[in-house]
């Protein structure tokens, strides 16, 4: 089992747009093979604070999620609605975080050439 956490800092203006973005997504990926669970929390102190827990059976589903269109929208809506984020792999540190998900990008392009 592998979990991945996506904590954002949201613009304040953008944060009601980003978490429907995040719902809508979370919900579509919940239906994935392999995806366990997938939850979103907002911060109870400040709440353009966003947390997407994702958790999956094996690293490889998570793999093919990291790469999918889906996840891609919702890196696209992180930039563009948020003001910063880091993401974690399991109890991982930040870079590690980023640098899962560039590995797992460059393997899945690898795969389809």
């Amino acid at each position: 089992m592998v979990t991945l956490t996506i904590t954002i800092k949201a613009h304040p203006d953008k944060r009601k747009e980003l978490l429907n973005t995040c719902r809508l997504i979370s919900d579509q990926t919940r239906e994935e093979e392999g995806c366990m669970d997938c939850r979103i929390s907002k911060d109870i102190d400040d709440e353009n604070f966003i947390k997407l827990e994702e958790t999956w059976e094996w690293r490889s589903q998570l793999d093919d999620h990291l790469c999918s269109d889906r996840f891609s929208a919702l890196i696209g809506a992180i930039k563009l609605l948020g003001k910063s984020h880091e993401v974690r792999l399991g109890e991982g540190s930040p870079a590690e975080g980023k640098q899962a998900i560039e590995d797992a990008r460059l393997k899945g392009v690898m795969k389809k050439e």
